[in-house]
């Protein structure tokens, strides 16, 4: 049963963290000084795997060997137990990886809404101490319309339906419609977006970069290529393919087990094969001479539900099976190998963590704090409570986590569910307000509350409304001929 909280505008407790709001970005370039003393600026690869649950790695725990590349990876360096993403879906996760700031703040809550462009990002900051930053992206929510590619010198759409996608931004469509979904579902995409990244590292390799790398198909659709179709259940001889895994009407909760259980092969088989690419990946570094000068941090914007509470999928909850997600990150020499790190880690940290390993200054506007102190056996400096969000498809949820516990509000209401994460860990018990738990919850539901309405003031949603298309996209549109230069829709029909 539920236990009734405060709701959002219950904000008695006085935020105990120093926060500031968002600089100009002439500012923020001017305070970027360089790497650190003596030294050179250390090339910077994200890896983002879409769709990629924390508990499926080997390293993890997990009991199937999905990811040999991923598991020594990790071994290479340190591995965070507990990071949590600001959401359960892509779009707005990766602007807070991008921003350092939380959904509600950076103000890309859904694919009818851009990041404004006030926001500073990851790229932005490192272009302007000298980086070359490209990215490569693969699934829809990824597209520069909702100005997460801010800062990229070169961003490019590794999907295998570019054109179907401009034309929809063309005709003024959503990129959140049934066609793109649909293409999107069954795209197979590892194969482009490691030879752009090879044919990319090969050609840059000589001056400090960042690098961008986001892989889809660990997402729905499960349809991993041969062997990785079989690999985890070979013996399989029913109806379930993997394909329309949103759409078909008996992939539900009451499923038979052995149906279940191979559509969660599936998804493994989808985790093998990206952790291949990922291995080639490193190769490339290795072969290039880049290892040591290099920092390689993996990780992941959200999980996927195989009905742990009733659905299936993500963009539904916040429980844990979609918003507890991997952190790798390897650089010799300065994180030490091997390390295993419990303390809560959450996506509103990676940037500062990143710049902190590059030897940049710090930055005080975000609401992220640096993790290298672990790294040393040292503390962190601020609050680790992680706050995700879902505001999307008429979902309204916030949840506010710690290590031991967790509660999830319904927005505009009194309603909410907490767990006790120790006893707990599938959050299947939910507490009462009134019980010791409850009560440590309300405390990190109006510290949260504090900490985002401080941080809120600066919103500024962007509507993705064909009228107001970000230049870049508009340029791009026009070169292809399905706009005019003054916006009319052009006669050209098919992308090149």
């Amino acid at each position: 049963m539920s236990g009734r909280l405060p709701g959002w505008a219950a904000l008695a407790l006085a935020a105990s963290l120093a926060l500031t709001g968002c600089t100009d970005k002439d500012d923020q370039a001017r305070a970027k000084g360089g790497a650190r003393a003596g030294g050179s600026l250390p090339n910077i690869v994200l890896i983002s795997i879409d769709t990629l649950r924390a508990d499926h790695l080997g390293c993890y725990g997990y009991e199937r060997k999905t990811s040999p590349r991923i598991d020594r990876l990790a071994a290479e360096g340190a591995l965070f137990e507990n990071m949590i993403s600001s959401t359960s879906w892509t779009l707005p996760a990766h602007a807070a990886l991008f921003t350092g700031l939380a959904d509600s703040v950076h103000g890309c809550l859904d694919m009818d809404q851009r990041l404004d462009e006030s926001r500073v990002t990851l790229a932005e900051r490192l272009k302007a101490v000298g980086y070359a930053t490209v990215g490569f992206f693969s699934g829809p929510a990824m597209h520069s319309i909702f100005g997460i590619a801010q800062g990229f010198d070169q961003y490019a759409d590794c999907t295998s339906f570019a054109s179907m996608t401009m034309k929809t931004l063309a005709s003024g469509r959503s990129l959140d419609g049934g066609e793109i979904r649909q293409a999107a579902h069954a795209d197979i995409t590892n194969p482009r977006v490691y030879q752009e990244v090879q044919s990319w590292l090969r050609q840059n390799q000589h001056r400090p970069f960042f690098l961008f790398i986001h892989m889809w198909d660990v997402h729905a659709d499960y349809i991993p290529p041969p062997p990785y179709d079989r690999m985890f259940d070979p013996d399989y001889e029913g109806p379930v393919t993997g394909k329309d895994f949103a759409t078909d009407s008996s992939i539900n909760a009451d499923m038979p087990e052995r149906d279940l259980r191979h559509l969660i092969a599936l998804y493994d088989g989808e985790i093998a094969w990206t952790d291949h690419h990922v291995g080639m990946i490193l190769d490339d570094l290795d072969t290039l001479g880049l290892r040591q000068s290099t920092i390689v941090t993996l990780l992941s914007d959200h999980g996927d539900e195989h009905f742990e509470h009733g659905l299936k999928g993500h963009r539904k909850t916040l429980y844990d099976e979609v918003i507890r997600v991997p952190l790798i990150i390897r650089y010799p020499g300065q994180v030490p190998p091997g390390r295993r790190l419990a303390e809560q880690a959450r996506m509103i940290d990676v940037l500062p963590t990143l710049l902190d390993l590059a030897g940049l200054p710090s930055t005080n506007d975000v609401m992220g704090h640096s993790l290298t102190p672990l790294f040393s056996g040292g503390k962190l400096a601020g609050d680790t409570l992680a706050i995700s969000e879902l505001f999307s498809e008429g979902r309204r949820l916030r949840s506010f986590r710690r290590l031991d516990r967790k509660v999830i509000y319904i927005a505009g209401t009194q309603r909410a569910r907490g767990y006790n994460l120790l006893a707990d860990p599938g959050e299947q018990v939910p507490l009462t307000a009134n019980s010791p738990w409850g009560k440590l919850m309300i405390e990190d539901a109006r510290l949260g509350n504090k900490w985002l309405a401080d941080f809120q003031k600066i919103v500024k949603p962007v509507s993705v409304a064909s009228g107001e298309l970000p230049e870049n996209v508009r340029r791009q549109l026009e070169s292809l001929g399905y706009i005019g230069a003054s916006g009319q829709g052009g006669g050209q029909t098919d992308s090149p």
